[in-house]
Parts: structure tokens; C-alpha cells; sequence
């Protein structure tokens, strides 16, 4: 069965800087706990939300530390992913090393096969000259991070973003949840919140966009705006069995997607527990891994 991991990432995504001492490895922390009890884990108790915090910053920043290819394509075939959709997120890391890595993957025999989505600096000058370019590349969708980009889906840059991207028919996936990546308390980590993204899903009613990790720690409130929007899909990277089956039942068997967000959590833990979301229906299965990507990126082609 093909698996179309449609979120994940290469470079270093919180500074910008060249992975110099990159891990090969997945460097051991709490966050760990979190994957192996199947992200029943992820939602801290009351009383234990500072340390939670302190914890998720130490965890992005070893994982966003082993963003290479090599990494990427080792745990991705530990899990039997098949394909990778990696995501830029400028200017820390630019649509086209992206690319230039999936054409150095995608020229070998691996079963392993990588492409990806474009992204542009809200506040770049040339972010539609560059959008356009970088679509017509070969790019099979568009990334937006609020929280690293440091805009939130409020302001008129993203409309303006959004309005030249519908042309192409092709989604955008918008990180959702507050997260924390960086020690000071900034105000950034509350526009990962997604309900400040209704006002964009109305206004591009024909733009289908994917919540990134179905807003973490509050997946109700993607299941909410779905129910007014059906132009809200999710992925549902750090989501249980049990949330993923919740998903299903609120948003219906077309608009969820496997996603892993690697390196942040890794190939196995979200196919582990996509299988057991997915375990009572092969054709459900099969919606969840491949067949709902393809109807939004097209059917990519065989490993």
C-alpha cells in the first residue's frame, strides 16, 4: 500500500542556519513519551504546563537538529512510508533547497520518494513573483507557519498570498495548534490557534486547507470549523487512534490525512497509530494514507 506522508520537513526550520552537526539518530526526550504512549500523552496535566512547555522547546530542537534527507528517507522506510511531501517554511528554510533535494532523492532506485510544496515570506517583496515561480517548479501545494513566519492569518499578506495561490487548485497546509519553539514568551505561539483562521477559510471557499496537526492539544475546534466549512481538511500528525477515529466521525472519511511531521515526531509512531484508527476498514485505510493526499496533490507516481 502506498503511504503519502503529507507533512514533513528538511533543513533547520528555527533558525535558518545549515544543519552543521546534524543528528543521525533520534536524540532521546520527554517528548519521546509522548510517541510511545501513541500521543495520548501530548496534553499536559493542570499544574505541569510550564515544564510542558519547557519540554516541547527542548524536543523541536533536538528533533529540527536530524532534519536531513538521509534521516528523513531512513525512518520513512523503517515505517513504510512510500512518498514525502516536505515542507519549507521561509526564510528559515527555502522552497528551493527543497527542491533541489527531491530532485537528487527522486533520480535514484529507492522505493523512496520525496517532493514538495512551496513557500514564500509573508513580508518578502517578491513573494508572488516567487510563488509563481516556484509552482511552476513543480510544487504540489503551499506551506504557511504563522507561529515561525511570525504573521498571523489575520493579516492582509495572507489573503493577498492566498488570492494568487487559488489559481493553482492545489491545497495549503497551515500549521494549527499553539506551540512553543522558542524560550522567550512570545506572542507568536497563540497564532498557531485556529480559530484565527476562519475568517481566511471563508473568505476562499473554493481553496482547500489542510490543518496541520488538526490543532494539536484542541482537535474539536478543526472539527468545528469543518462542520461550516468543507473546505477544511486536517492532518492528523500527534493525534491518537482515538482522536483520529473522532475526526472520521466529525469531518467524514475524505478530509483526514496521515501526516508524521518528521523529524518533530517520527514515521512509526503515526503510522502505528493510523493503523489502529484505520483497522476496520481497508478502504478506509487506504482514504487515510494515499488516497485523500491524491485527490488533492494528484496521484504521484509509483516507488
Amino acid at each position: 500500500m502506498k503511504i503519502i506522508d503529507i507533512h514533513t520537513h528538511l533543513g533547520d526550520l528555527l533558525w535558518g542556519e545549515p544543519l552543521d552537526e546534524a543528528y543521525d539518530y533520534a536524540y532521546w526526550t520527554f517528548g519521546t513519551l509522548g510517541e510511545w504512549s501513541g500521543f495520548r500523552l501530548s496534553t499536559p496535566a493542570p499544574g505541569f504546563r510550564t515544564f510542558a512547555r519547557y519540554m516541547e522547546i527542548i524536543h523541536a530542537h533536538h528533533r529540527n537538529n536530524m532534519a536531513t534527507l538521509s534521516n528523513l528517507r531512513k525512518f520513512s522506510a523503517e515505517a513504510g512510508v512510500s512518498h514525502s511531501v516536505v515542507l519549507p517554511i521561509e526564510p528559515m528554510r527555502r522552497t528551493g533547497a527543497n527542491l533541489a533535494e527531491c530532485r537528487k532523492a527522486n533520480q535514484d532506485s529507492s522505493g523512496h520518494k520525496i517532493f514538495s510544496f512551496a513557500s514564500v515570506a509573508p513580508r518578502d517583496p517578491e513573494r508572488i513573483a516567487k510563488l509563481h515561480r516556484y509552482m511552476s517548479e513543480g510544487c504540489l501545494g503551499l506551506k504557511i507557519h504563522p507561529i515561525i513566519q511570525n504573521l498571523p492569518l489575520t493579516d492582509p499578506a495572507w489573503f493577498e498570498i492566498t488570492e494568487e495561490f487559488a489559481r493553482y487548485r492545489k491545497p495549503i497546509l497551515v500549521h494549527s495548534g499553539v506551540s512553543y519553539y522558542y524560550i522567550p514568551y512570545f506572542k507568536r505561539s497563540e497564532y498557531g490557534e485556529v480559530s484565527n483562521y476562519e475568517k481566511l477559510a471563508a473568505a476562499f471557499p473554493n481553496q482547500v486547507f489542510i490543518m496541520g496537526h488538526c490543532n494539536l492539544t484542541s482537535p474539536e475546534r478543526v472539527f468545528s470549523l469543518a462542520r461550516k466549512y468543507p473546505n477544511v481538511y486536517a492532518d492528523m500528525s500527534f493525534q491518537s487512534a482515538k482522536n483520529i477515529r473522532r475526526g472520521f466521525n466529525a469531518m467524514g472519511e475524505d478530509r483526514l490525512l496521515y501526516a508524521s511531521d518528521f523529524p518533530f515526531s517520527l514515521p512509526r509512531y503515526a503510522v502505528k497509530v493510523g493503523m489502529q484508527a484505520t483497522r476496520q476498514s481497508n478502504s478506509l485505510r487506504e482514504k487515510f494514507f494515499f488516497k485523500n493526499a491524491e485527490t488533492l496533490v494528484g496521484e504521484l507516481p509509483q516507488a
